[in-house]
């Protein structure tokens, strides 16, 4: 796959290309586009209060304000005031009319599908019978929120350091070696860190963070700890770290009272949440069956993960209650993915993990259902939502995906024809050694003029990335100034196959070492060997980029003709009301 270039899910593709296709005319322009443009407007008659029917199906303000906040900038039409909502009203009107044509098909009625929606409306019942039952009505006093305050990691604000390195390994060694006190903090995170921002002053941060500037997790297992105290390295989405704190302060509690005020509603909920599931357990009889508890410990236990039980076994109630059962099956998997895979275990074992992590949701769900959530709006919107969500994504992947494919000449036709997505930009190619002091570079510069190879000479000694593979031949681009530093300015003045140097680098980037480390300065030896023009990659080279930008040029020509005619042959069954479209215009000009 070409570097940068992403696959977008399907479930987002139907809506950008939706709008592609009416707002940017996309690659498909020609007859079918004349088609689209020609009836914009249904006949169907559009009762007061909405903006559009689509067959029994209306589309109210809300549901085009949720539309349009999903809308990527890039899909947004150009157009200005109602013109603009009534692109996007029309995109949204496209879909409900492939919802419509997915369902006349029979797209609703696989049981993957079906299953998919059920699990939907569990998911929602369940989350709108604890909001309405549990959730609603928390009363949070003025005093508990004191007392939260003063437990609280959000009462003070923590100035830290870190040191950021490549491998758990690099990180145990400095760990180990700080704690034992034969290098400090500041020395390691000097030499080590590859944060370029902090390493200079001993990994310091410049400011102090608060509890809502980081997750909650870091704040407590890092910035929850005492002034001076070094924690065990951790993994982070930049590499591994160790942390210190060098300062804490008291933040004003009006500051974050509602931070604190969130997490103390937070906390009680999941109290009363807990209560409320004790209590449920109680009313529906939760209860275990121990012949299938001891056949069940028995499998597990000579295959921890994998107990061999028959499809019948498998199949049968290890818990049973009011409403439902919980299988050996379904224990199987909460055991599994709990962290017991690969453990022996006893019946308490399985007990505590059937309680806790498959009985709440499922009694939950048959409470709610009990109750009518089923038929509660809010779940019936969002089981709506969800189903023709689901359909639109199975429409996406039969009538696109599977349906449009793209032959190399198509490819070559688009690469030809649009020359401008397929440029390398100007480059200079030069043979490079660096090295860590300058009386290196100097005699490596001797050996060179004596008749050394450069080559094997940067295979052997240059500390730059890749110069073991590539024996120190690299392409440099303009956006690359921060890899190259002095080493480009030098190489952009300087004659063609004439060895120059040493060139003193300050700070290299650690990433642009083989080994990332923090250095101060290093030395570079070099000659330019030639210079490329900006010019347009062969199509071999952007073979599978073509490849992409054809097959996406005709999928967004597929959706204009598909949706051209299903506009105009269902032209009586669907409509917009203007008045009410200028009135949402207002309604969103005014905020």
């Amino acid at each position: 796959m070409i570097h940068g270039l992403k696959k977008l899910p399907s479930a987002i593709l139907p809506l950008g290309l939706l709008i592609a296709a009416l707002f940017n005319g996309g690659c498909g322009q020609g007859e079918d586009q004349g088609i689209v443009n020609k009836k914009l407007a249904g006949t169907k008659a559009v009762p007061d209060g909405v903006l559009a029917v689509v067959g029994d199906r209306t589309i109210d303000m809300r549901q085009l304000r949720n539309y349009e906040s999903e809308i990527q900038p890039v899909h947004k039409s150009t157009a200005l005031g109602v013109d603009r909502h009534r692109d996007h009203l029309l995109s949204l009107i496209d879909e409900k009319l492939i919802i419509r044509e997915a369902e006349r098909g029979g797209l609703g009625e696989d049981p993957q599908f079906k299953e998919s929606i059920r699990f939907i409306e569990h998911k929602s019942m369940v989350e709108t019978y604890l909001h309405q039952t549990v959730g609603q009505n928390i009363l949070i006093t003025e005093e508990e929120l004191r007392e939260s305050f003063e437990s609280h990691p959000a009462r003070f604000a923590v100035k830290g350091a870190h040191i950021l390195v490549a491998t758990r390994e690099r990180a145990d060694s400095l760990y180990a070696l700080i704690t034992s006190g034969r290098e400090s903090f500041e020395d390691m995170a000097k030499a080590y860190s590859l944060d370029d921002s902090t390493a200079a002053n001993g990994g310091a941060f410049s400011s102090y963070y608060a509890y809502d500037r980081v997750s909650d997790k870091v704040y407590q297992e890092v910035f929850s700890m005492e002034v001076g105290h070094v924690s065990e390295p951790f993994r982070s989405a930049l590499g591994w770290e160790l942390a210190k704190v060098i300062d804490r302060k008291e933040v004003p509690y009006e500051k974050y009272r509602t931070v604190i005020q969130r997490a103390t509603m937070m906390a009680k909920f999941n109290r009363l949440k807990e209560e409320h599931i004790d209590s449920l357990q109680h009313r529906l009889d939760l209860k275990i069956d121990a012949d299938n508890l001891r056949s069940f410990l028995t499998a597990w236990n000579k295959a921890p993960g994998s107990p061999d039980l028959s499809p019948a076994l498998f199949a049968s109630p290890l818990h049973t209650f009011d409403g439902g059962e919980i299988t050996l099956e379904q224990a199987t998997y909460v055991l599994v993915n709990t962290g017991l895979g690969s453990s022996p275990v006893d019946s308490a074992q399985v007990e505590e993990r059937i309680r806790s992590k498959a009985a709440p949701d499922l009694l939950l769900a048959e409470i709610a259902r009990r109750a009518g959530y089923a038929e509660n709006p809010s779940v019936l919107r969002q089981v709506t939502d969800g189903r023709e969500r689901k359909l639109l994504e199975q429409w996406w992947k039969d009538e696109m995906e599977k349906a449009v494919d793209v032959e190399e000449s198509e490819a070559r036709a688009h690469y030809e024809e649009h020359p401008e997505r397929y440029k390398i930009p100007e480059e200079i190619i030069f043979q490079e050694i660096m090295v860590e002091d300058k009386a290196t570079a100097e005699d490596l510069m001797q050996q060179i003029r004596a008749g050394g190879d450069m080559a094997n000479l940067a295979t052997k000694h240059s500390i730059r990335r890749y110069a073991d593979e590539n024996g120190g031949l690299y392409a440099m681009r303009a956006f690359e100034r921060m890899v190259y530093q002095e080493l480009m300015d030098a190489a952009v003045q300087a004659p063609t196959d004439q060895l120059l140097g040493p060139i003193e680098l300050k700070e290299p980037m650690p990433s642009s070492l083989r080994e990332p480390r923090k250095l101060n300065v290093a030395y570079s030896i070099f000659r330019v060997l030639e210079r490329l023009p900006e010019r347009v990659q062969t199509f071999e080279a952007s073979r599978e980029k073509a490849m992409f930008y054809a097959r996406q040029a005709k999928q967004q020509e597929r959706v204009e003709r598909l949706t051209a005619d299903l506009r105009n042959r269902h032209i009586g069954d669907w409509g917009i009301n203007d008045e009410e479209l200028a009135r949402y215009t207002e309604a969103v000009a005014g905020g």
